[in-house]
């Protein structure tokens, strides 16, 4: 299933000023939308006898292969009328299956001449050449890694554009032209708290107030901007 999942903003206080920073769709409670979705969907089958599970599957891959989803160049998969601002939850089921929609994973057609997102990526990782892009030059890639990795020295502060990953291919790209625009506003910062972030505080230290805002936004074990 593909779940709609917005922008989410965050606001940060520093030096008695509200500022905006925008967390990339996916990551405000991804664990909560997953738990809610798998119990809902756990009472389809069991309603007619069967059994359901959950599943610790490559998502992506797995809704290409199904048809649910298509590639975009930059590796991120799109959902119509979704474009790529969504969740994807998967359980597997013994109930019966009357069609088999299995397939090659595809590019996306629109995809297939436009350039938008390659020239919009700032460290070069989305070539025209091959199918994946490079995962060693990706800011999202650099971003997920653990907070006592240092970023690369070639990599410039300014090509971060978010509090988590990137979304710069993403904001680009015309099959988002009609969901960019949705963002929420989640949690705000008190300028002790983002003291406590700039400083790099291990997560255990923080208070438990703080904690749990970023535990609900899936940040509680990840690097922070």
């Amino acid at each position: 299933m593909a779940i709609p999942k917005p922008q989410t903003r965050l606001i940060f206080t520093w030096n008695g000023r509200r500022r905006p920073l925008i967390l990339p769709p996916t990551y405000a409670g991804y664990n909560d939308t997953t738990k809610q979705v798998e119990k809902l969907l756990a009472k389809i089958p069991c309603e007619n006898g069967y059994k359901s599970a959950e599943t610790a599957l490559p998502l992506n891959l797995l809704a290409a292969r199904t048809g649910l989803v298509q590639y975009g160049r930059n590796n991120i998969c799109y959902f119509s009328r979704l474009g790529s601002f969504f969740q994807l939850v998967a359980m597997y089921s013994d109930m019966p299956c009357e069609e088999d929609s299995w397939q090659e994973a595809r590019l996306m057609i629109s995809d297939e001449e436009c350039e938008l997102c390659r020239h919009a990526c700032p460290t070069g990782a989305i070539s025209s050449d091959r199918f994946l892009p490079r995962a060693e030059r990706c800011v999202a890639y650099h971003n997920e890694k653990k907070g006592d990795v240092s970023f690369p020295e070639w990599m410039e502060v300014y090509w971060h554009s978010c509090v988590m990953i990137c979304r710069r291919c993403q904001r680009v790209c015309p099959q988002n032209k009609e969901v960019i625009p949705l963002v929420e506003e989640e949690e705000v910062f008190s300028e002790e708290e983002t003291a406590l972030l700039l400083k790099d505080i291990p997560f255990d230290k923080l208070p438990r107030a703080t904690l749990r805002k970023l535990e609900h936004l899936s940040l509680g074990s990840r690097r922070l901007l």
